[in-house]
């Protein structure tokens, strides 16, 4: 199998040579009976997620920064970890926050970031279910060069009282920690997240918007955090377009958060900013993407669908034909499938 380091350089890499490919982490994330997906095509069985992060039976998507109550969490307090000899001080944050994908902390007037955040505390309180304090840890950190992000796996305590994983219904331990891998792991290797700020999405329909002084933690697993993988950013690009990534990524023709697509299936992409170009022109179109999903589908994705085609509130989507990107108002992406 795989390393986790070797798959995600040799993904960077592919995109790099213009072709995009949803062959991610979710197949090792866990078999399909044994994931909670959510929101779901096929009949509602599901496809790829849109997040996969949780601590223990709690999901965590989104942190407010100032500890407003957002989904039924609270970010309390981040404490730094600073380790002299055998003594571990924990330096509370004045303020906590994501620039362009890194957190960043503040204590007074001195600023904290990148490895500052190994080992990180972060004291949260959740609402809903279950016990009603928990804790979060930066377990890893790395800034890859490759495809330009920072990526940071987050950990909680392998305590009982924390609950299954929400997704996994499985505990997944980071090997030689007594913690388990928020966005779950891959041969005991926590999977990695990118945090991304301001940005608000609904996990039911996938709506996106820019919401001040959020920090959404997203897994690289799942829709939202692929969309960074593949190049598309919301700073780059607008929060607008950044939705149309997600829906593309996901197959989410209808625009309405149900994705028509599984972990494994491969697609070719373009984009109106250039970012990717086809690697194989001869390949037939699937569809013209934005952020409202799909303009018209041709060859749908998954192979169960290319008889039937796509229906959307009752009304079968349209041929692309000879379509191209740019024929319909607000499409960015155009997908090949094989």
């Amino acid at each position: 199998m795989m390393s986790r380091t070797r798959f995600l350089l040799a993904l960077a890499l592919s995109l790099s040579a213009a072709s995009a490919c949803d062959e991610a982490i979710d197949s090792e994330f866990g078999a399909l009976d044994e994931v909670e997906l959510r929101p779901g095509g096929f009949g509602g069985t599901g496809g790829v997620l849109l997040n996969t992060s949780a601590i223990g039976d709690h999901p965590l998507h989104e942190l407010d920064r100032f500890g407003k109550l957002h989904e039924d969490v609270q970010l309390v307090a981040v404490y730094l970890k600073i380790v002299n000899k055998d003594q571990i001080t924990w330096l509370k944050l004045d303020e906590v926050w994501s620039e362009k994908g890194q957190i960043v902390g503040r204590i007074k007037d001195v600023y904290y970031k990148d490895k500052a955040f190994l080992g990180s505390r972060w004291d949260l309180a959740t609402y809903g279910g279950g016990i009603a304090k928990r804790k979060m840890y930066v377990d890893k950190y790395r800034y890859d060069a490759v495809d330009g992000n920072h990526k940071y796996v987050f950990a909680y305590p392998k305590d009982a009282t924390y609950g299954m994983h929400f997704y996994t219904k499985k505990t997944q331990p980071i090997k030689e920690t007594g913690m388990l891998g928020a966005c779950g792991d891959i041969n005991g290797e926590g999977l990695e997240a990118v945090v991304y700020e301001d940005l608000r999405v609904d996990m039911k329909d996938g709506y996106v918007d820019n919401e001040k002084d959020l920090i959404n933690i997203a897994c690289l697993d799942g829709g939202i955090g692929k969309a960074a993988l593949w190049g598309f950013r919301p700073w780059d690009i607008g929060y607008y377009e950044f939705m149309g990534a997600i829906r593309t990524i996901r197959a989410d023709y209808c625009g309405d958060g149900d994705s028509w697509t599984r972990p494994g299936t491969g697609i070719e992409l373009e984009d109106k900013w250039g970012y990717h170009t086809f690697a194989d022109p001869l390949l037939k179109t699937e569809a013209l993407f934005g952020p409202k999903g799909a303009a018209c589908v041709t060859r749908p994705r998954r192979a169960e669908f290319q008889l039937t085609g796509v229906e959307c509130n009752g009304a079968k989507l349209p041929d692309c034909k000879d379509a191209e990107l740019g024929d319909f108002a607000d499409t960015y992406y155009w997908t090949k499938a094989p």
